[in-house]
C-alpha cells in the first residue's frame, strides 16, 4: 500500500518536472523569438518545484536514493548501529509528524485567506496541502522502515 502511494507521488513529481521543462521552454521561445515572454513562467515553475520535489520525497527514501550519512554507523557494533538508527528513525517520524500538521495547517490557512499568486491569482492552498501529503508519505514511510528495523536483527 506504502508502495503503491509513494509510485503515485513519483508519478505526480515527474509530472511536475516535465511541466517545468515545458514552461521554461515556451517561456525562453517566446522571449527570444516573439519578444513575449511567458506571463507568470516564473510562478508556474516555483510552484510546480513544491509538487515535484515534494512528492518524489517518500520513493526516493524507499528507493535508497536519499541522502545517508553512514561513515560512523557502519563502523559501531551491531548493537549499537541498530540503536543508533533507531533512535534517529523515531526523531525522523517525529519530525516528519510534525511537518505533516503543519503542512495540512499551512494549506487550510493559505485556503482560508483566499491566497492566490501574484502574476495570474493561482490559488495557493492546493499547494500547501501537497506538502501536507508529501510529509505524511515519508512519515508512513518511516513508520514502515522503523517496524522493519526493529523486526530486523541484522542491520
Amino acid at each position: 500500500m506504502i508502495k503503491k502511494l509513494t509510485q503515485w507521488g513519483l508519478y505526480g513529481g515527474c509530472a511536475a518536472g516535465v511541466f517545468m521543462v515545458f514552461v521554461t521552454f515556451i517561456d525562453v521561445m517566446g522571449s527570444k523569438l516573439f519578444k513575449s515572454p511567458l506571463t507568470a513562467s516564473y510562478e508556474l515553475v516555483a510552484l510546480s518545484q513544491v509538487l515535484a520535489i515534494g512528492l518524489i520525497g517518500a520513493d526516493a527514501f524507499l528507493s535508497g536514493r536519499h541522502i545517508a550519512v553512514d561513515l560512523f554507523v557502519n563502523k559501531m557494533p551491531k548493537p549499537l548501529r541498530k540503536a543508533v538508527i533507531l533512535g534517529v528513525t523515531a526523531l525522523s517520524i517525529f519530525l516528519f509528524f510534525i511537518m505533516t500538521v503543519e503542512g495540512f495547517l499551512y494549506g487550510e490557512s493559505l485556503r482560508n485567506a483566499r491566497e492566490t499568486s501574484g502574476t495570474v491569482n493561482i490559488p495557493l492552498f492546493p499547494f500547501g496541502y501537497s506538502l501536507g501529503v508529501s510529509f505524511l508519505f515519508l512519515f508512513l514511510v518511516l513508520v514502515k522502515y522503523f517496524i522493519a528495523t526493529l523486526k530486523n536483527k541484522e542491520v
